[in-house]
Parts: C-alpha cells; sequence; structure tokens
C-alpha cells in the first residue's frame, strides 16, 4: 500500500507540473496575441486555467478523503485533464493533437492494472464519442472521418496497452519463477555443503572439515601470532555403554554429549565430531589458561547431563589439550592433544590434561 501511495503523489505532482505548464502556455498565447482573433483573450486564459487547477485540486482532495481508491482517482483526474486540455488547445489550433486523449491510457499500465485499463480505456472512447457529437461537430465542424480517426486511435491505444500490460505480467511471473528457482538452488546448495562438512548425527562438523579448518589456523598462528589451543575430547568407556544398553543408547549418548559441547564453547570456537566417540574442539583467541578452563566447563556439563533413558548411568569424558606454537603443524598439534588426552585416560579418566612435552609422547594419528 505504500508504494501505491508513494505512485499516487508522484502521478498528482506531476499533474500540478501540467497545470503550470498550461498557464504558461496561454499566457503567452494572451501575450503575443498569437492565438488568433478574439481567442487568446483574459476569459479564455483565466478558464482553461481555472479548470485545470480546479481538476488538479480536486484530486488532491478525493485522494486524501477516499486514499483506497487511490488508483480509480488518479486515472479519473488524468482522463479529465486531457479532455480539458484536448478542449483548450481546440481554441487555439484547428486541430488539437489527438494523443492527449492518449496519455490516460498510460496511468493504468504504471500500475499494472489490467482493470483499470479496460475501465478507463473504454470509458475514453465513450466520453469522446459523446464529446464529438456535442462539442467538436457542432462547435467547430469537424468532420465524420476525424472522429474515425480519433476512435480508431483511443481503440488501438487500448490494445496495445493489453498487449503490454499481458506481457509485462508474464515477464513478470518469468522473473519471479527464476529468482524463485535461483532461491531454491541456494538453499540446495547450502544444505548439501551442510550435509558434506557435518556429522549426521551430532550435527558438528566432520573429520575432513577440521581438519581443513585446523590448517587454516595454525597458518594463522604462524604468520598473525593468532592464539589457538586444541582439544581432543573421548567419552570414557563407550564400548561399556553400547554393550550394555545398545548403539541406539549409545547414539543419544553421542548426541548429548555434541549438544553439551555446542552450548560451553564460544562463537568463535570451532567443534568437530574426530569419529566414533572422540571429538575434537579447537579455542581461538584464548589463552591456554582461558582454554583450559573452557575444556573443564565442557567435562562438567557432560557430567552433570541427564541420561534418564539409561537409568541415570553417569556419562564422563577425558580431555586432552595442547597450544599451538610457532613450529607447530596442524599433525603435530593435533598429536600433542591426542597424547594429553592418553594420559587423561591414564591418570584415572574424567579430567583434563595439558600436554607436557616431559610426559607425554606424541604419536601422528591420521
Amino acid at each position: 500500500m505504500g508504494n501505491v501511495d508513494r505512485l499516487n503523489r508522484q502521478i498528482l505532482n506531476a499533474y500540478w507540473i501540467v497545470a503550470a505548464m498550461v498557464f504558461v502556455v496561454e499566457l503567452s498565447y494572451f501575450l503575443t496575441g498569437n492565438g488568433g482573433e478574439g481567442r487568446a483573450d483574459l476569459v479564455s486564459l483565466t478558464v482553461g486555467s481555472l479548470l485545470v487547477l480546479t481538476v488538479a485540486a480536486l484530486g488532491e482532495l478525493l485522494h486524501a478523503s477516499f486514499r483506497r481508491y487511490g488508483r480509480q482517482i488518479v486515472a479519473g483526474v488524468s482522463l479529465t485533464m486531457a479532455y480539458i486540455n484536448y478542449l483548450n488547445l481546440g481554441l487555439y489550433t484547428e486541430n488539437a493533437p489527438g494523443i492527449l486523449l492518449i496519455f490516460p491510457m498510460f496511468v493504468p499500465l504504471i500500475y499494472f492494472d489490467g482493470k483499470l485499463l479496460n475501465l478507463f480505456g473504454t470509458a475514453n472512447i465513450a466520453l469522446y464519442a459523446a464529446f464529438y457529437f456535442i462539442v467538436e461537430r457542432p462547435v467547430y465542424g469537424r468532420e465524420i472521418e476525424h472522429f474515425l480517426l480519433m476512435e480508431f486511435m483511443l481503440a488501438a491505444a487500448l490494445l496495445l496497452g493489453r498487449t503490454v500490460l499481458i506481457r509485462a505480467i508474464e515477464i513478470g511471473r518469468q522473473v519471479e519463477h527464476l529468482t524463485k528457482s535461483q532461491q531454491d538452488l541456494l538453499v540446495d546448495n547450502a544444505v548439501s555443503q551442510r550435509l558434506i562438512k557435518t556429522d549426521a548425527l551430532t550435527q558438528l562438523y566432520n573429520h575432513q572439515t577440521f581438519y581443513e579448518y585446523l590448517e587454516d589456523l595454525v597458518d594463522q598462528c604462524k604468520r598473525n601470532g593468532l592464539q589457538i589451543q586444541v582439544a581432543v575430547l573421548d567419552i570414557d568407556n563407550f564400548k561399556k555403554i553400547n554393550d550394555t544398553y545398545g548403539h541406539l543408547i549409545g547414539d543419544l549418548v553421542l548426541k548429548e554429549v555434541s549438544i553439551r559441547i555446542r552450548m560451553t564453547i564460544s562463537p568463535n570456537d570451532f567443534a568437530a565430531r574426530y569419529g566414533g566417540e572422540e571429538f575434537a574442539v579447537i579455542f581461538t583467541e584464548k589463552t591456554p589458561e582461558e582454554s583450559a578452563a573452557y575444556a573443564e566447563r565442557i567435562r562438567e556439563a557432560v557430567q552433570g547431563a541427564n541420561y534418564s533413558y539409561m537409568g541415570n548411568h553417569p556419562v564422563t569424558i577425558s580431555v586432552g589439550l595442547s597450544e599451538c606454537l610457532p613450529d607447530d603443524t596442524p599433525e603435530s598439534l593435533f598429536g600433542k592433544a591426542d597424547a594429553a588426552l592418553y594420559r587423561a585416560k591414564r591418570s584415572g579418566k574424567n579430567r583434563v590434561e595439558k600436554y607436557d612435552a616431559s610426559r607425554d609422547t606424541v604419536s601422528r594419528r591420521e
């Protein structure tokens, strides 16, 4: 509705410009005396200008009072003003340009309104017939050929307008269909990319995506000094859970652990299911102490979760944590975290251990 109101406002403003132009034209005829004997007089100037101004003002009043019929009012004002200008020009010339009466056909096209075009196009044809037999033929003595030519022009303009409108609507539908197809394609691509990058069960990133991201961040660590730490998390005694409660319950545990990880890490961190019951988290823009605190929160969140589907049997995780150093590679960084994880397992599980070069032996895992 707002767009239509703005469009109505622009057209009404154009009518005021037309009214000003009519006044200037008639004034020039009056001052120069080019209108012919008895025609370009003060009375015709005053009456012609007042009629145009009155129609423009009436359009403003009706539009303000009956805004819901704005299109019809604007089209009606256009048609009325066209006939007044046609009549005014008839005072100065032998044959007023008939194209003036075709201009009102353009208004419904602006709105892409077929019903409005049919209504005012038909009204225009009928109105000119009345105008010819009441004014043009008895007053100006114009021949019937003039009437037939004008009616033909108005009918042709209506048919052309209908053709243009139908074609415009067809193009609009094609554009809409193309836009929708492109949007569907973008959605499908986004879904496909997500499926490629994520683990179907936990909705965390998968092993491959984890290493792609880790490579980029290790490179940033070397080039720009970005602080990153890698944590490797493993569910304690997961095989026993599967053997005791079944793989369906095991999958529920994996989902619950992944939820706790996502809820705990910060927006700048990266979590993935590395494989089986093992997860990995890349902490960014944090000190080693801050990352250790986040890892501890994850451990506590997993331990404190509700596992009612297996009789509230406790679920815990062990975590190994390592810091990226300038000489690290993605493999060595992950290997250090993995070594710290093994020590956490050997030390009793359900704990977070930082990598210690004096105690941990790094073994590369794919």
